[in-house]
């Protein structure tokens, strides 16, 4: 059985999350940085609006633009340790899935795969200290499918929308397709299949939660461009014993001017 997903590379809030769920989809793709992270990449607050919409979720990281990858054990391990370092801050669950992102790779080492190797797996290696490492094969990899299989010390494989190798003996778990804007977000669709012998890569599991009313005062808050941090909200909460109904009255107020 396939199940539906979607990669973005733009905030969901918990509204556009409940909206691809009620739209078939089961699972979103979200980024995070190499050195930093961006305003685009993800944050605490959305993974939870993510799972609490009923989502689930795994996580990528960004690909350099530019002159491509240049590739080294040294990078592999530097990038591996930021992946690590940033799923855990957004409250990541341990042992999920973390993807690199293998496209692009400079052409100057088209003869030289195992510089390649070595930054795949040395990423692969810093990463499986807190998370299951996975790995996206996109264009220019210079890699064929026995090499993907036989050179690379990951399990979980995801198949780009490029035309890519396939990897032998064990298949692609998840596909890319292209697809367009929806819900007002730029997505790309995915299908988890499992691969050829019959493995998943391990989500984090969403699970639908009808709000609180804190939470929909939160969410409003957010909306409305009054707060862009909700967990500094949250926190406020535990400290501030009358500062959920405040938030509950802010929202009131926000729907009568409405």
């Amino acid at each position: 059985m396939n199940t539906k997903g979607f990669d973005a590379n733009q905030k969901i809030s918990y509204k556009t999350a409940v909206k691809f769920k009620q739209s078939g989809f089961e699972f979103v793709v979200r980024y995070v940085g190499r050195y930093t992270m961006a305003k685009h990449d993800i944050t605490a607050d959305e993974l939870n609006d993510i799972l609490r919409s009923g989502l689930s979720l795994c996580i990528v990281q960004h690909c350099p633009g530019g002159d491509g990858i240049l590739p080294s054990s040294l990078l592999g391990k530097e990038w591996g340790a930021t992946a690590r370092e940033f799923s855990k801050q957004v409250g990541y669950k341990k042992d999920k899935i973390v993807y690199l992102d293998l496209e692009d790779i400079n052409p100057g080492y088209i003869k030289n795969q195992q510089k390649i190797y070595d930054y795949c797996n040395a990423w692969y290696e810093e990463v499986a200290k807190d998370f299951t490492p996975g790995i996206y094969i996109g264009f220019n990899n210079y890699m064929t499918s026995e090499q993907l299989y036989y050179k690379l010390r990951f399990k979980d494989y995801w198949r780009s929308l490029s035309r890519v190798p396939e990897v032998a003996i064990r298949g692609y778990a998840m596909n890319q397709y292209g697809y367009g804007t929806l819900h007002g977000i730029q997505i790309d669709r995915n299908e988890l299949t499992g691969d050829k012998m019959g493995r998943f890569p391990p989500f984090m599991q969403g699970n639908t939660i009808e709000p609180t009313e804190f939470d929909k005062a939160l969410d409003v808050l957010a909306e409305e461009g009054i707060t862009n941090n909700k967990e500094y909200w949250r926190t406020k909460a535990l400290e501030v014993k009358y500062l959920d109904q405040l938030i509950i009255n802010i929202k009131k107020y926000i729907e009568r001017r409405k």
